[in-house]
């Protein structure tokens, strides 16, 4: 006998436009269902869904009504055969009611088996879909604890002269001070391999093994320094949620304030450094300042591209993280070999960013999930930033 179809409710305070597209276009299914998405909403379009857990479904849309109806087909990984996915929206005042109904495909195929992990990830995704509408919050980041570190790529480079025996895990580039990491005894270079009973592979890894943890949680850190493999236990950091300004105008003129603090206490910095002090590594494979000043530029140029992206509602990125490339601080180098030179270059891709996102149009915000991501990250960038700081304290200090 064929099991019953999943079908759910869920009353959400968006207009049946806004529920819509967050079904049908493949940053809004990022923002509140999985991890990386690709859908072509068009009969027999496309539709792609990955999570970093490893699981992953692919299909095809069978109906879509504008902003009444959407179908498709369910072929998840390990699934023997395809279900079928239809949504149904309903107006209801200011509001939307979302039926959603997972079960047999068009040729009376059965149902999936796992019908109960099928109905609670519908029940967590409408959940976390009706909190990105409403209030903009993706309940998979709001939730989910911090290390507190500043990642670095673990290149094949990085293992030899760091002397550790695996090729995957995250590498640290620092802690950030007062945060669990630190307090564990973590420190640069090393490189983490396991969160309690989960492997962190890459940066997609440690996202996933946090998920389950909450701020407070005493966890087991697998890492290697060197060598030699080593445990500690650490406290899990809250994630400082400070809500961010509500309007472009508002959020352009925190990050400028904010921004403006940094560059000058960046630029006390390297007053009366010479090219060739700053230009010296204080150890083996690890950045001069100069370096560091490049890092800052690239990561403020591929802000540029992620706002564009986001607003065009078309990210471009689902793969792990490039990491730090040589090429790019080379580049840049070649053209500005002065601190000199590449503070005025990261002055000017700042002001490029508080611009563009003053420039924000308003169908953007209104989408508010997207807002919400972008208008949180920039918020956090001054945590980032003063780890970087640090970093370039500590550079030209060295002997």
């Amino acid at each position: 006998m064929s099991a019953t179809p999943v079908t759910l409710q869920q009353r959400i305070e968006a207009t049946p436009a806004q529920v819509f597209h967050a079904f049908t276009n493949s940053t809004a299914l990022r923002e509140w269902l999985c991890d990386a998405a690709m859908a072509i909403p068009r009969r027999e379009g496309r539709l792609h869904l990955w999570w970093t857990g490893g699981y992953y479904a692919t299909g095809e849309y069978t109906k879509v009504v504008p902003n009444e109806r959407v179908a498709f087909t369910w072929q998840g990984r390990g699934g023997k055969a395809a279900s079928r996915v239809q949504v149904d929206l309903r107006p209801d005042g200011e509001a939307t009611v979302v039926e959603l109904t997972h079960g047999a495909g068009r040729k009376g195929k059965k149902p999936p088996k796992q019908a109960k992990s099928t109905r609670r990830g519908w029940e967590t995704g409408l959940e976390n879909l009706k909190s990105v509408l409403e209030t903009g919050h993706d309940l998979r980041f709001t939730r989910r604890p911090m290390l507190g570190i500043l990642p670095d790529a673990l290149t094949p480079e990085a293992v030899a002269r760091l002397g550790v025996p695996v090729d995957r895990g995250i590498l640290l580039g620092g802690v950030v001070e007062g945060m669990g990491a630190q307090a564990a005894g973590l420190q640069q270079g090393d490189v983490i391999v396991r969160i309690g009973d989960d492997k962190t592979p890459d940066w997609a890894g440690l996202q996933e093994a946090l998920r389950s943890h909450r701020a407070g949680d005493e966890v087991e850190v697998t890492y290697y320094r060197g060598s030699e493999k080593a445990r500690t236990t650490m406290t899990l950091s809250a994630r400082a949620m400070e809500e961010p300004p509500a309007d472009p105008a508002a959020l352009s003129a925190a990050m400028t304030a904010s921004g403006e603090a940094f560059l000058a206490r960046l630029t006390e910095a390297f007053e009366g450094v010479g090219d060739e002090r700053a230009a010296r590594r204080p150890g083996e494979g690890q950045w001069s300042a100069r370096e560091v000043l490049c890092h800052l530029i690239v990561g403020e140029r591929a802000t540029h591209e992620y706002i564009t992206q986001l607003v065009g509602g078309q990210e471009h990125w689902i793969d792990d993280w490039p990491g730090n490339l040589d090429i790019a601080h080379a580049g840049l180098l070649a053209v500005f070999p002065t601190p000199g030179g590449l503070l005025k270059e990261l002055r000017r891709n700042r002001a490029e960013t508080w611009a563009m996102l003053a420039a924000l149009p308003d169908e953007f915000v209104a989408r508010k999930g997207s807002y919400w991501r972008l208008a949180y990250g920039m918020m956090e960038g001054p945590l980032h930033d003063e780890g970087h700081l640090e970093q370039i304290k500590a550079a030209l200090a060295a002997d």
